[in-house]
């Protein structure tokens, strides 16, 4: 009777520690894929950021390493391809079609980022401010983006980023 006594209480007291343990890895666990999708969510927002920031320094070899090997780029046309794409917008800045002075500046904001693992989405939006006549900051242009990204050699890039233009707003269709 004795021996089943002690080990009734060996049993009850090892059974709590046996249980406890999981939770802990559990939580452990949890916590690490709770920083993991933090650090993504910041790495993102810096792939945002440096968009801006590699157009503005007319940085088109920069701008075009931000987007994946098999990357879209969708603003009226499509291009496809990191290199067509960085030509692309160096073309267009290049001809400045808006007549624009410099220097000029994306600013982006309400950024909304959601990760599953190696993959992600993003909207945002961003205004453009120009040089204005009087020397001042004018606002130019605001934009929305939604993104489709991609982590590819262990760098978030954007793997299909479609640009629209709200301000101005565009012309309705006839």
């Amino acid at each position: 009777m004795k021996s089943s006594l002690a080990i009734g209480l060996l049993v009850m007291t090892c059974l709590p520690t046996v249980f406890a343990a999981q939770p802990v890895r559990s939580h452990a666990a949890a916590t690490d894929a709770a920083v993991r999708v933090l650090q993504d969510r910041e790495a993102i927002r810096v792939l945002l950021r440096d968009y801006g920031r590699t157009l503005d320094a007319r940085d088109f070899e920069g701008f075009a390493a931000l987007f994946a090997t098999d990357a879209e780029y969708v603003s009226g046309a499509t291009v496809r391809g990191p290199a067509a794409i960085g030509q692309s917008l160096k073309d267009i800045m290049g001809r400045n079609p808006l007549g624009f002075r410099e220097p000029n500046f994306h600013v982006f904001f309400n950024e909304v980022i959601e990760v599953q693992g190696d993959r992600a989405t993003s909207t945002s939006q961003s205004l453009y401010v120009v040089t204005g006549e009087r020397n001042t900051p004018e606002l130019a242009l605001m934009a929305s983006y939604e993104d489709v990204l991609v982590r590819e050699g262990g760098r978030w890039k954007f793997q299909k980023r479609v640009v629209r233009g709200n301000i101005p707003a565009p012309r309705p269709r006839t």
